[in-house]
């Protein structure tokens, strides 16, 4: 008998391993997130309007798994789908090993197979690790094998480490098209490419598999709330506290009632200064964490004068950016002072000194943005607005996303400050997805999005918007900014996308400076956007409804909301759980 329990327990570990309860736990996680409503909501994941358009990089942590979970207060990761990774001794490739006994919701195994389909997926759609690597090889059932194009990236292990895997039960024919496109010598300029691209975009499937504790179907997706339910077979499912995860939809002005009301937990959503102290005088927790990213005035180049550079230039220095960031979000935004692309902490880190002395913080000088103005060929008409010498004043549309208050507040206080100078900004208010949209096509003047990102890695902070919202990282038939990245610059020709690429690549800290600081320089010479401010996320946390809410000074409280949101790993490992 002593022997037959034995079996059964090595079987459990063996293949139900991470035992999961068979009860869906009670309680209701009340969070938040804009999402949209079918048919534009769908369940691809890797498409836009599916998982990250409608979870956001937070909930869908706990719906689709990464392998890890990165810690910013020690410079680790913490094990969440994977139980080891490395890189080879000879830097030649990096690779992770999966946990076992890992399920996905339909009761398939978790393997290599699945890592395999997804970067075939990811490499169709030009993911950035394909930057880094030229070849994803499954080892075993559980390990798979990242080869490196030339040097060893730390920055690869980030990308690897914090990839949503998807399950091939969905992908997999799409992935076996991709791989036979890719033995046959197929590329992106190629014909045959770019129509799995498309057809990987529109796929649709029926259902969501899982390998988080959570899931859900489209009839889960209201107009009012979406709910995310528990199922049993995650390596999770066992170790969280809620039952169900229910996401109001809506931005602040819809979800602010409901933090007073006790029907919203916690929220990422971006309070102004007057919401949150009410917040504090109802009694409701308030934690800071960074955001690790701000908004940004983004240019489209072609449209005069845009594609002076003195004109550029002369826009920085005629925004008073303290008074920006309290108008973006209180006391929860701080002005950019780089001026680069990078974060001001981050600059401090990823710049040598000589770099960081050399560059233009185009403090707030009107005087000085006059004369660059005059110097670009402008003049000032009777009514104090500036004219080419034909007399037309410089009128611009500005479109930004009203139902995100932060970019709304300081689009509107970058277009005041710019038309008291004497420019001619209209603003136009859109919905965030189809402001979002009308930038990848091109189809704007002046826009706002995020630069920097919460990554510890200059590759990944310049990446947006120069990169993110310019054709090189849109899909062909989009220009986005329309900022050339191959140009002359001081005698030397200049390919500014690969050396974006290549800021984080190899494991040596000097090199990887000594690229930053060039970038850096380039940025902060021709302006291609206008960094605006920084922002603090100062979110609720309500404790009558959730506990376990990290206290002031907790390390965790390093970690920026998004990908690496404490929030994430603490609904996973059971931290958070319902208030009594």
């Amino acid at each position: 008998m002593k022997r037959f329990v034995l079996a059964v327990l090595v079987l459990l570990l063996a293949f139900g391993g991470f035992a999961t309860s068979a009860q869906a736990p009670e309680g209701t996680y009340l969070g938040t997130w804009p999402y949209v409503l079918p048919p534009d909501h769908h369940l691809n994941s890797v498409a836009s309007g599916g998982l990250n358009t409608n979870l956001g990089t937070v909930y869908r942590g706990i719906v689709e798994l990464t392998p890890a979970h990165y810690m910013w207060a020690t410079n680790e990761y913490t094990p969440v789908l994977a139980e080891s990774w490395g890189f080879a001794d000879d830097g030649s490739y990096f690779e992770f090993t999966l946990k076992s006994g890992a399920l996905w919701s339909n009761g398939d195994p978790i393997t290599s197979n699945d890592v395999v389909t997804t970067y075939a997926i990811g490499r169709i759609l030009n993911w950035s690790q394909f930057n880094y690597i030229n070849d994803v090889q499954a080892v075993d059932d559980l390990t798979t094998r990242f080869i490196f194009t030339s040097a060893p990236s730390l920055l690869l292990e980030r990308l690897v480490l914090k990839e949503w895997i998807i399950a091939s039960a969905n992908y997999g024919e799409l992935a076996g098209k991709a791989l036979a496109l890719i033995a046959d010598g197929k590329t992106r300029d190629d014909q045959e490419w770019k129509d799995l691209a498309a057809e990987i975009n529109a796929f649709r499937p029926e259902e969501l598999i899982a390998s988080g504790p959570y899931t859900y179907t489209l009839n889960d997706v209201g107009d009012a709330f979406m709910t995310l339910r528990w199922q049993p077979n995650s390596l999770y499912s066992g170790t969280v506290n809620f039952g169900e995860v229910k996401l109001w939809a809506g931005e602040t002005e819809v979800t602010a009632p409901l933090v007073l009301s006790g029907e919203l937990a916690h929220s990422t959503n971006v309070y102004p200064p007057a919401t949150m102290s009410a917040f504090v005088d109802a009694g409701i927790n308030v934690i800071e964490i960074p955001r690790g990213y701000g908004p940004a005035l983004l240019f489209k180049f072609g449209v005069a004068p845009l594609d002076i550079k003195e004109v550029r230039q002369a826009m920085a220095y005629a925004i008073e950016r303290n008074q920006n960031a309290f108008l973006t979000n209180g006391i929860g935004a701080t002005p950019s002072t780089c001026m680069c692309g990078l974060l001001n902490d981050s600059a401090k880190v990823l710049l040598s000194e000589e770099t960081q002395a050399a560059l233009n913080p185009y403090e707030y000088n009107v005087e000085t943005a006059a004369a660059l103005m005059e110097q670009a060929g402008f003049t000032r008409n009777d009514a104090g607005k500036w004219v080419d010498a034909d007399g037309n004043t410089i009128a611009l549309e500005y479109k930004f996303p009203a139902d995100f208050a932060d970019f709304s507040a300081a689009s509107q206080d970058a277009i005041n400050q710019l038309n008291d100078f004497g420019f001619d900004i209209t603003a136009v208010a859109l919905p965030w997805q189809e402001a979002a949209a009308a930038i990848r096509a091109g189809d704007f003047q002046l826009s706002v999005w995020s630069y920097a990102s919460g990554s510890p890695f200059a590759t990944s902070q310049f990446f947006g918007p120069i990169q993110r919202f310019n054709y090189v990282g849109l899909a062909d038939d989009q220009r986005g900014m329309d900022f050339a990245m191959q140009f002359e610059y001081n005698g030397e020709q200049i390919d500014l996308d690969q050396m974006i690429k290549d800021a984080s690549a190899g494991l040596d800290a000097v090199q990887q400076m000594a690229t930053a600081d060039q970038i850096a320089t380039i940025i902060n010479d021709l302006m291609p956007y206008i960094p605006l401010n920084e922002m603090i996320s100062v979110e609720p946390f309500n404790t009558t409804l959730v506990a376990g809410v990290p206290e002031p000074g907790d390390p965790v409280l390093a970690n920026p909301t998004g990908s690496d949101h404490f929030a994430i790993l603490w609904l996973l490992e059971g931290k958070l759980s319902p208030a009594n």
